[in-house]
């Protein structure tokens, strides 16, 4: 016979086995289910739902891009959008590495959380074959040297205006506190029917894009006078703070205005000269940036907007704005997204 204590341990034998079993069955479930929330948070991600790509749990696909710390604002987050958009189109968590920067830490300006996680030992550069992108888990990209064209080139799928429209509206909608903050004090509201116009200057007209005539841009009103009826004031967004004295001598009758500079302390500026500005101080460069912010908060309220596409600012303006597309008027050459 089959003693007590024999008995007993083929019991916990038993028991175990059973456990093990169990244990088994519930991991593969439960890697099963993993898998399957994970399956339906990406198929969430989408241009109509850029939070669902952005949550911290869908990190088994990654995007990087490595800005770059020599261009201008508006170029590099006309960059960054680019590949913001193809994270989206893939499916991707997006993740930005700023350490580089000339303007300082992104997340001064903006609020996206996913910054601070670019590390990925394993992390490829995009190529301009997608399918072979498709294979590869984390990529990452940038703007400079021989990257770029494959940059360009891989992400030809996004490159339209209503989907980087909806990743920079997406984008501006998650600027910083503090920077929000500063855009709200700077903010002129005495006016909300109000035209307005971005005119660059410095080293934009050395050899990037010919000057555009303050004749031109006068026309350019008056045919929206005439169309409207109503609109009566004229924001003057520029880096060079003597173009509304030149506006106001051409056309005394008609109301400019700009920011208030005298509020900001040596604020005196006679054109943005990217060489100059990537020698200033971090501080120098944050206030000048929101200072930057604020007017194209101010132009993206406006009615209308008049600038020249060959400036970066304007073509990123045309896609934050939230009225139709033709309400951007661009005195030379049409938009285009990279």
């Amino acid at each position: 016979m089959i003693s007590s204590k024999t008995i007993k341990i083929l019991k916990i034998i038993l028991f175990i086995f059973i456990f093990i079993f169990l244990w088994i069955k519930y991991d593969q479930y439960s890697t099963q289910l993993k898998l399957l929330l994970l399956l339906n948070e990406n198929n969430a991600c989408s241009f109509d739902n850029i939070v669902a790509c952005q949550m911290s749990k869908i990190r088994h696909r990654t995007f990087l891009y490595i800005i770059w710390g020599g261009a201008g604002f508006g170029s590099e987050i006309n960059q960054l959008l680019l590949a913001f958009a193809y994270s989206i189109s893939t499916k991707r968590h997006f993740l930005i590495d700023s350490r580089q920067w000339n303007y300082g830490n992104f997340n001064h300006y903006f609020n996206i959380s996913s910054t601070n996680y670019y590390f990925q030992s394993n992390r490829q550069f995009l190529v301009e074959n997608n399918a072979l992108n498709n294979e590869i888990d984390h990529l990452k990209t940038t703007r400079i040297g021989t990257q770029v064209r494959k940059f360009w080139l891989a992400t030809r799928q996004v490159q339209s205006f209503e989907m980087k429209r909806q990743v920079a509206q997406f984008l501006w909608k998650s600027i910083s506190k503090e920077t929000l903050n500063f855009i709200e004090n700077c903010q002129i509201k005495n006016f909300t029917n109000y035209i307005g116009i971005h005119i660059r200057k410095g080293d934009k007209l050395k050899s990037e894009a010919p000057s555009i005539s303050l004749e031109k841009h006068i026309k350019s009103i008056e045919n929206i006078f005439n169309k409207t009826k109503t609109i009566q004031n004229i924001f003057v967004a520029s880096d060079d703070l003597t173009v509304i004295k030149q506006f106001r001598h051409l056309k005394p009758i008609w109301n400019f205005f700009q920011i208030n500079y005298n509020n900001y302390q040596h604020t005196n500026r006679t054109g943005h000269f990217q060489s100059k500005f990537n020698r200033l101080s971090f501080e120098r460069k944050l206030f000048e940036t929101r200072l930057l912010m604020c007017e194209l908060q101010m132009l993206i309220n406006s009615q209308y907007v008049l600038c020249s596409m060959y400036s970066n600012m304007c073509r990123l303006l045309k896609i934050l704005r939230y009225q139709h597309p033709a309400t951007t008027i661009s005195l030379d050459r049409s938009w285009y997204p990279t």
